[in-house]
C-alpha cells in the first residue's frame, strides 16, 4: 500500500489516504513518530502496527490524564483504563512503559498514601494496609512502607485524638462505661489500631473525663 495523500483532520489528527483506498487516521505523534510522507510504501503488517501504535497513544493520553488528577496505582489506572474497553494487552503495555518511567511508580503511591492518611485522618497501621491492599500495591511494598511509617508501632497520640472526638460524641448518650468502652474500641479498630493501642488511649480519655 503507497500512501498517495496526506490531509489534516484536526489540530491532533491526520488522514493519510492509500492507494487501494483505504484512509488510515493517525494523530500527529504517531505520524510523524513513524517518518509517514506521501508516496511511502506501507506492508500490510506496518499498516496494523500503525493502527495498534495509535490505540496505544489514546490508551497513554487517558493514562496521563488520570495521573495529572492525582497520584494512581498501577491497579488502579489498570481498572480505570479497561473501563474504557481498550484493548487489554495495550493497556499492560502503557502500563510497563509508564511505571519503567516513574510516571506510575506503586512505592511513591504508598508512601505519599500512607503519609496523608496518617496526617489528615489519623488512620493505624492495619487500616492503611487493607486500603493499599484494595488498590493492589505488592504486600513486599506495603510491609516497607508502613516498616517505614510505624517504626514503633501505632501513635498512641493518634489514637488519643481519635478516641477523645468519638467520646465527645457519645458522652452526652449516658451510656454505661463498659458499653463506651467497645464502642470506642470498636471506633479506633475500624481506623486501624490495634487492642493494645486502643485499650491505652481508651484508658486515658476515660481516666481523664474522671478527673
Amino acid at each position: 500500500m503507497k500512501i498517495t495523500r496526506i490531509a489534516k483532520k484536526d489540530e491532533n489528527n491526520v488522514a493519510i489516504y492509500l492507494d487501494n483506498d483505504e484512509v488510515l487516521f493517525l494523530t500527529y505523534e504517531v505520524f510523524l513518530k513513524n517518518g509517514l510522507r506521501k508516496n511511502v510504501e506501507i506492508p500490510a503488517d506496518h499498516f496494523d502496527f500503525l493502527i495498534r501504535e495509535n490505540q496505544k497513544y489514546h490508551i497513554k493520553k487517558k493514562a496521563f490524564s488520570l495521573i495529572a488528577r492525582r497520584l494512581h496505582s498501577a491497579s488502579e489506572i489498570r481498572m480505570k483504563l479497561r473501563q474504557k474497553k481498550y484493548d487489554k494487552e495495550l493497556v499492560e503495555e502503557v502500563i510497563n512503559d509508564l511505571s519503567a518511567n516513574k510516571y506510575i511508580d506503586d512505592k511513591k503511591f504508598a508512601d505519599e498514601f500512607a503519609d496523608e492518611k496518617i496526617r489528615l485522618k489519623l488512620w493505624g497501621k492495619s487500616k492503611i494496609k487493607n486500603e493499599l491492599m484494595k488498590r493492589g500495591i505488592d504486600l513486599q511494598i506495603i510491609s516497607d512502607v508502613l516498616d517505614e511509617k510505624f517504626q514503633e508501632g501505632n501513635d498512641i497520640n493518634n489514637a488519643v485524638e481519635l478516641a477523645e472526638k468519638k467520646f465527645n460524641t457519645l458522652r452526652g448518650r449516658n451510656l454505661e462505661e463498659i458499653k463506651l468502652k467497645q464502642k470506642l474500641y470498636a471506633f479506633l479498630s475500624a481506623r486501624g489500631y490495634d487492642y493494645e493501642t486502643s485499650k491505652d488511649a481508651v484508658d486515658k480519655i476515660i481516666g481523664e473525663s474522671k478527673e
